[in-house]
């Protein structure tokens, strides 16, 4: 195997690897946190149950997602000429819209709860808004990674 080949296996690798970090994430949140949310976090439990967490997310993402785009250039380029080149031109948008939606809405909601929620109508809205915006990046990336899953199932039938 040539070592071209290797890093561009490589490649394709980290994305699929990306992208599974954030389908696991979102559907952990989805299932298994947001249904409890509402009825078991308070004005005295919130920031310890979200910030923490919410800050160690944006710390590795601010690493990985740069790096994704990175790959998903080179995974354009290598693609460019097959039937599978819709694959990183999807993940434009499909990386880009999840970034836009934390960026303009659930920042504003994370720096609300950083400066201290002390009242339980203003919590319990702020959490709907902020599952929701969350709900909606959950749909998107576990479409990515179907797409990235399929571009992998596609490939291997090929080979």
């Amino acid at each position: 195997m040539k070592i071209k080949q290797i890093l561009i296996d490589l490649n394709n690798a980290y994305i699929f690897f990306c992208s599974s970090v954030y389908l696991g994430m979102f559907w952990t949140l989805h299932f298994f946190w947001f249904p409890h949310y509402p009825s078991t976090l308070n004005i005295s439990n919130y920031y310890d149950a979200i910030i923490p967490q919410t800050e160690t997310a944006t710390k590795y993402f601010f690493v990985t997602i740069p790096i994704m785009s990175f790959c998903l250039v080179i995974m354009l380029i290598t693609e460019w000429k097959g039937k599978l080149r819709w694959v990183p031109l999807l993940w434009i948008p499909g990386l880009l819209i999840p970034v836009i939606v934390q960026q303009k809405f659930i920042e504003d909601i994370n720096d609300q709860f950083k400066a201290g929620v002390t009242d339980m109508t203003v919590l319990q809205q702020l959490l709907k808004d902020w599952m929701f915006y969350n709900d909606v990046r959950f749909y998107i990336l576990t479409i990515m990674w179907a797409v990235t899953m399929y571009f992998f199932i596609a490939k291997a039938r090929r080979a």
